[in-house]
């Protein structure tokens, strides 16, 4: 039997000890339960489904009480890294080097990701993002200081730039899983479980650090707005790329909406951006 390639990180079950990772094996679908560390089973399936998820899931749990909406819940994270797996065929690095077999046996890696093309993405573990309702919008404040924002752009601008550059001429896929994994490590540091606003707030310091003329507009109480003009970031993709024949289509700009999207699932807040040659708008309510 071929190893187990997670195409996951370990999903909790809320309030258990328990976890699950989506996976192939076998040239198929598959599942992996864990409790802790201990690789409980190792199962393929059929076809590619929510119900299957859960019958493996709940079929090799024993624990009085279970709550199958907590599986399907746990089901459904799966579901979503599966497809993201099937529509790209490409992933980060989900192995965990000391997970071990229920009998005792250790876990041996199957070694770095590789797509069918023989690329790879060999990243740092991945954490679940939380969710974290804030239910009120957050307040961006005028950063202080233009030599401040400036370092801060022009910093942040070369790292996108770059990254988009190289990840561009990899094999497909490589491109969304590397940006989709540093807006989750961007997101992850902003997160303050006890005091959830923090990550919006950050978020629209990160758009307003993007330019020397951006604004707060007045909005009124039903959304908060960011915008900038003659932004750094875009600016520096001119100067990297002048032909436009190196940088990939809609970059930097598709990683801050990456980052939205990402801060808009914790926070529940709606949040639009829209982009122009020039800068972008980025606005936040309340759903």
């Amino acid at each position: 039997m071929s190893a187990f390639y997670p195409i996951s990180p370990p999903v909790l079950i809320t309030n258990t000890s328990f976890s699950a990772q989506a996976g192939v094996m076998d040239e198929m679908w598959a599942c992996r339960v864990i409790r802790g560390k201990k690789i409980l089973i190792e199962k393929t399936m059929p076809e590619l489904s929510l119900d299957n998820f859960v019958g493996i899931i709940y079929g090799h749990i024993r624990v009085e009480g279970l709550s199958r909406h907590a599986v399907a819940m746990c089901a459904g994270r799966l579901m979503q890294y599966a497809r993201k797996y099937q529509s790209s065929g490409v992933c980060p690095n989900y192995e965990v080097p000391d997970f071990y077999y229920d009998d005792g046996e250790s876990y041996i890696a199957v070694g770095d990701s590789s797509s069918s093309e023989g690329g790879s993405v060999a990243t740092a573990e991945v954490h679940e993002l939380p969710h974290m309702p804030v239910g009120h919008l957050p307040t961006i404040t005028p950063q202080e200081g233009k030599n401040a924002w400036k370092v801060i752009a022009e910093t942040h601008g070369a790292a996108v730039c770059e990254f988009a550059i190289y990840a561009a001429g990899l094999s497909e896929g490589h491109l969304k899983a590397m940006f989709e994994q540093f807006a989750d490590r961007l997101v992850h540091s902003w997160i303050d479980p006890e005091d959830p606003i923090i990550l919006p707030i950050r978020f629209g310091e990160l758009i307003y650090s993007c330019s020397g003329e951006s604004q707060l507009p007045k909005t009124g109480t039903l959304n908060v707005s960011v915008e900038t003009q003659g932004c750094v970031l875009l600016k520096m993709t001119r100067e990297f790329d002048p032909d436009g024949s190196r940088m990939p289509a809609g970059y930097p700009c598709a990683f801050h909406e990456m980052i939205a999207r990402k801060v808009a699932q914790v926070t529940d807040l709606k949040i639009g951006v829209n982009t122009s040659s020039t800068g972008c708008i980025v606005t936040m309510s309340i759903e």
